[in-house]
């Protein structure tokens, strides 16, 4: 446990981690693609694992987690894109839905990460 802790607080040792398991999911896709989900792409397990590191690196850079922010604004963007979904679209699409959600907050989960991977070396060089 605390060994995890320290690699999620270690901005240098997250990023490795990331790398790891991203070519782990990759070889597991490509070497056994018949029991892989069709529509599971690997970005998608990857979220749990850039929330981690997000975690991490907003506790390290302002002293407390972003995720509880990060959660209620994807609460609310799910609400609003409901609600646009409905209104542009006579019939409301579950599967739909969940695509165009799912695949924007990975866009947005990893934009967040990469933000906040930056600011943190950033602030490690000394130029913040």
């Amino acid at each position: 446990m605390v060994v995890m802790f320290t690699a999620i607080a270690t901005w240098y040792i997250m990023p490795i981690v990331i790398l790891i398991i991203w070519m782990a999911l990759t070889f597991l896709k490509k070497n056994f693609a018949k029991y892989w989900p069709k529509r599971l792409r690997i970005i998608d397990i990857m979220m749990l694992v850039l929330l981690l590191g997000i975690h991490g690196l907003s506790v390290t850079l302002t002293g407390l987690s972003l995720l509880p922010f990060l959660a209620f604004a994807a609460s609310a963007f799910g609400l609003v894109l409901t609600v646009y979904l409905v209104y542009t679209e006579d019939d409301f699409r579950v599967r739909h839905f969940f695509v165009i959600y799912w695949r924007t907050l990975d866009i947005f989960i990893v934009g967040m990460y990469i933000i906040l991977l930056l600011i943190e070396i950033a602030s490690f060089l000394g130029i913040m």
